[in-house]
């Protein structure tokens, strides 16, 4: 069984890298964004160690809105609009983040790279 991601932001916040971002992780298995299938062919996969209904820490989202400002600005054809979760490409097969994320906390933090979210 492949399976890995590019990021895993631990319950502490510390986020370790398995694979670079310019090479494919096996995170979203049979998937489709948009029309679009195979999501492990185009996307960067960032877990977050925890259960879909236990709320994710502080540092978390910290951490997790500071590496999705910092992928957005390292890839500027990217924006917040393009943020699923696993449960958004593989539905019925993957439940994460789960109801316990806050969506809208992450893109509070997301600071001026959200504001696309309201203006598009």
């Amino acid at each position: 069984m492949q399976v890995s991601a590019h990021l895993l932001i631990r319950r502490d916040g510390n986020v370790i890298q398995f694979v670079p971002f310019a090479r494919r992780a096996w995170h979203a298995g049979e998937s489709c964004f948009r029309g679009r299938p195979c999501c492990n062919d185009f996307s960067i996969g960032i877990e977050l160690e925890g259960t879909d209904d236990t709320p994710y820490t502080d540092a978390q989202y910290g951490h997790l809105s500071a590496v999705v400002t910092a992928i957005i600005e390292a890839y500027p054809h990217l924006s917040p609009r393009e943020i699923a979760g696993h449960c958004d490409v593989a539905p019925g097969r993957k439940s994460d983040p789960g109801p316990a994320f806050d969506w809208l906390r992450l893109y509070d933090g997301l600071g001026p790279a959200a504001d696309v979210i309201g203006n598009s």
